[in-house]
């Protein structure tokens, strides 16, 4: 069952705190990486420890459908663009 725990505020820069308390609840630690999911007008937070990389490509995959978004044209861009970032 879900429960609000806390009320986060949103920067000028879009940044949010997770509050101490979820943090040391959680575990959370300084640098840790967390998935960010935008789902039916929700944010949602999720560790990315314990989430394989399976999972994730999943994931993108089903959004990449959903959103008709061609992944290797999307793919072949973005190395493009990290090629040109090179010179």
């Amino acid at each position: 069952m879900e429960e609000i725990e806390d009320i986060a505020k949103i920067s000028r820069k879009g940044q949010i705190v997770i509050p101490k308390s979820i943090r040391e609840k959680l575990g959370l630690s300084t640098g840790e990486k967390i998935l960010v999911i935008s789902r039916n007008g929700e944010i949602v937070l999720k560790r990315i420890k314990g989430i394989s990389l399976e999972e994730v490509s999943e994931r993108i995959e089903k959004i990449a459908k959903r959103e008709k978004i061609n992944v290797d044209k999307l793919i072949e861009e973005a190395v493009k663009w990290a090629r040109s970032k090179q010179s």
